[in-house]
């Protein structure tokens, strides 16, 4: 076999402590055993030189650039390395990547393949940045010779809005391993609130509608103190935020954790009240530990996993068949649904109901879906990459 049959590179901006960044690695860790079983030699190249949140498996030879979040320096630098690299496939992960990976891959004759994580047209909601942002993405994402979307409403949004393919798009929902994330939730930490409290979790950004959640809580008749963790650049306004709604000293913003699971577990139940996502990780890894879920609507992915259903809409608040789903930022709505589930047989209720959800979203499943796309063959040995 040459080089160009034994070698597959991914691709994502860095390693800080997102969602995206997780499922990295553990699509890594996943795939390990069938990457040494077909002799790939496997690379990962992170664009930027940033502190990092998530461990790569020691397997994976890391390489770290230093483009400074720009699309030019990234460019140049990754088209060098993965010249040297010289892979049959790079698949890469968020949009500077996915832009990076399809343009270098015309130039050096891999199989560019891309996955979305966000609902693009939601996510990328603002000024002339992002403006410029979707131009890039309609001109690009069409050229990629497979894209993986993280969920149905991910998958549309491509479809109707950028011009990709129907035919070369492929939902895989992110895996999760519910023994090795309860068993991580058993871990002893020694910042929790001393009162009963709710949990939510991402970074303190605009998108995560943070500032919903707070003015819900205020609304509410629930009594409970709210965890929030994650960093960001919200933090200073959500603390004052808090202040001005009288509820400070109920809010507890814990920061980042590289394990957020011993919180979640001693939480009553979980809040997403984001204006976009793509698959929310935190929603489906509260279920895989038995928690009662309160999400907003927003585009994608709540709603495919709290009822199973695509599209879906929804005014006010409605409990639904795996948890209660929130028209998206409708403050009373939220209020509305927080007050649902002070009730603790409704609590109790809906954390059978997630328990049970959450086994439908398995590693198993993951690596297969993953296996097809990337044109590996099911022959351990003498197996090889496609790059028909």
């Amino acid at each position: 076999m040459n080089q160009a049959n034994t070698a597959i590179a991914f691709i994502i901006n860095s390693l800080e402590g997102g969602g995206a960044e997780r499922v990295m690695c553990k699509l890594l860790s996943i795939m390990e055993k069938d990457f040494a079983a077909r002799d790939l030699d496997v690379h990962l190249i992170l664009l930027d030189d940033v502190p990092q949140a998530q461990q790569c498996p020691r397997y994976v030879q890391k390489h770290v650039l230093d483009t400074k979040g720009s699309l030019h320096n990234g460019y140049s630098a990754l088209k060098k390395l993965l010249s040297a690299i010289n892979p049959s496939i790079c698949l890469s992960f968020l949009t500077r990547a996915n832009l990076l990976n399809v343009k270098i891959g015309k130039k050096l004759g891999y199989r560019a393949i891309i996955s979305e994580r966000v609902n693009t047209s939601s996510h990328l909601s603002g000024g002339i940045k992002d403006l410029i942002s979707k131009c890039l993405i309609r001109m690009v994402y069409p050229s990629a010779d497979a894209v993986i979307a993280v969920s149905e409403g991910v998958k549309a949004d491509l479809v109707a809005h950028f011009g990709v393919a129907e035919n070369r798009v492929h939902t895989i929902y992110n895996p999760y391993n519910i023994n090795t994330i309860n068993a991580m939730a058993n871990e002893w930490v020694d910042d929790l609130p001393a009162r009963p409290y709710i949990v939510a979790t991402g970074r303190l950004v605009k998108n995560k509608n943070f500032t919903l959640l707070l003015e819900a809580l205020a609304a509410s008749r629930l009594t409970h103190d709210l965890v929030i963790l994650g960093q960001g650049e919200e933090q200073s306004e959500l603390e004052a935020k808090a202040h001005a709604l009288g509820i400070s000293h109920r809010v507890h913003l814990l920061g980042f954790k590289s394990n957020p699971y011993p919180y979640i577990r001693h939480g009553t139940f979980f809040v997403s009240t984001s204006n976009a996502e793509g698959f929310p990780n935190a929603i489906a890894e509260a279920m895989c530990l038995g928690k009662a879920v309160v999400a907003t609507n927003c585009e994608s992915g709540p709603a495919e996993i709290l009822t199973g259903e695509y599209p879906y809409s929804v005014k006010g608040f409605k409990a639904e068949a795996f948890g209660c789903i929130c028209e998206v930022n409708n403050v009373q709505a939220v209020a509305d649904a927080l007050n649902f589930m002070a009730d603790e047989h409704q609590v109790d209720n809906y954390a059978k109901r997630s328990m049970g959800r959450a086994t439908t979203f398995s590693n198993t499943l993951f690596k297969q879906r993953l296996q097809e796309v990337l044109g590996l063959t099911n022959k351990a040995g003498a197996a090889h990459v496609s790059v028909s």
